[in-house]
């Protein structure tokens, strides 16, 4: 779907509003006046600010005006009424401490494994008590979606430390989730992106090898692969390469593609590819797109046939895995925990104003790699 800039600025317009409940002009001034004020340092954290009567004498205010905005900014963390001894300014302000994680789909529509793990790890992360990650769904370009102007909205008013993309966020381009507010953005991706924008970069093709070295140390040489249709482009070149760079070989017919909206046609094709004469049939499959990896092993276990007996199996998955599999099926993939916690690290070094790389690797790590990890954590 193509929205042009007009249309998001009516809907930025628009989606704020219904955000901020349709805060008259002159308490949304108010806010804007005494967050920016907070945010420049200008009233520094912990500090006591003027009282309720000067407030209103700047602003030339009404008394109810300027408590319902001294209501939303405790709300929102910005202030900490004290009773008689007044209202200071927090010492723990939401733009130093709320984090935003933002999906492309929804846990119901345009959703994956990559997205469940990041899901379940964000949930789970250890944080100061001081820090919370929000999140934020069907951030895919449609300015209709709701968490579309809450996100805005929350950019607006300084509610937020920082921002993780789950994915490269092209499809937003040119609107204010991308280039409103002085707030650090991380991009998870597979290759560099955005300069504007801090990579986090997973290693794609140090997946691969350990995918493969595992099929050749069991003493595979036909390897097949099964990979998601968006990964064709970047993936099989690389793929081939490094089969070939094995001494194994990988015939075109071994190589299935499958969209993971449809990802159970997967079952149908691993029986069709064991109707083949023996010799005709690879000894190992790689699974590159973890959404495919159950159907893949429920095609295996249909045609009768048993791993590592029949064929050696392993496949890409992110940590933790979202789905179950037997021990016999090796799994190699990105650890999320480490995912999330180096792109805080970088948000929290362009915060305290430290120099800050423009993006960094991650390699791939085994599930027994990932698990000894947890276990340290």
């Amino acid at each position: 779907m193509h929205v042009d800039y007009k249309t998001y600025n009516m809907a930025d317009d628009m989606d704020s509003k219904k955000e901020l409940g349709r805060i008259p002009e002159k308490r949304r001034g108010i806010l804007k006046a005494i967050t920016g004020k907070i945010v420049s340092g200008e009233w520094p954290l912990g500090e006591k600010i003027p009282n309720r009567v000067s407030i209103e004498k700047t602003f030339n205010a009404s008394s109810v005006t300027v408590q319902r905005a001294m209501e939303l900014l405790t709300a929102d963390g910005f202030l900490e009424p004290r009773g008689r001894s007044g209202t200071f300014v927090s010492k723990n302000p939401p733009y130093l401490h709320n984090y935003a994680i933002v999906f492309y789909g929804t846990p119901k529509r345009n959703w994956s494994a990559f997205m469940e793990s990041i899901s379940s790890a964000a949930g789970k992360l250890k944080l100061d008590n001081r820090s919370k990650i929000k999140f934020y769904y069907d951030i895919s370009g449609d300015p209709r979606a709701k968490d579309y102007g809450r996100l805005i909205s929350d950019i607006r008013a300084h509610r937020l430390a920082g921002i993780f993309f789950t994915t490269n966020p092209f499809q937003i381009a040119g609107t204010p989730i991308v280039d409103e507010g002085d707030i650090p953005r991380v991009a998870i991706t597979n290759s560099k992106g955005d300069t504007r924008f801090v990579n986090v970069i997973l290693d794609g093709e140090s997946v691969i090898e350990m995918g493969v070295n595992y099929l050749v140390d069991k003493g595979c040489r036909k390897i097949g692969l099964f990979l998601g249709s968006q990964q064709v482009n970047s993936f099989l070149p690389t793929f081939k390469k490094i089969v070939s760079g094995k001494g194994c070989s990988c015939r075109d017919e071994w190589i299935q593609s499958v969209n993971i909206g449809s990802a159970f046609s997967a079952v149908n094709v691993v029986k069709l590819l064991f109707k083949l004469r023996k010799e005709d049939i690879p000894d190992g499959i790689y699974i590159a797109d973890d959404n495919l990896t159950p159907h893949v092993l429920e095609g295996i276990d249909s045609s009768g046939k048993s791993i590592p007996r029949d064929i050696v199996v392993s496949s890409h998955s992110n940590f933790p895995a979202t789905f179950d599999h037997p021990e016999t099926v090796k799994l190699f993939g990105f650890n999320i925990n480490q995912v999330l916690k180096e792109s805080l690290k970088l948000i929290e070094m362009k915060n305290s104003g430290r120099k800050t790389p423009s993006g960094i690797s991650i390699k791939a790590c085994s599930e027994d790699e990932f698990a000894a990890d947890y276990a340290r954590d």
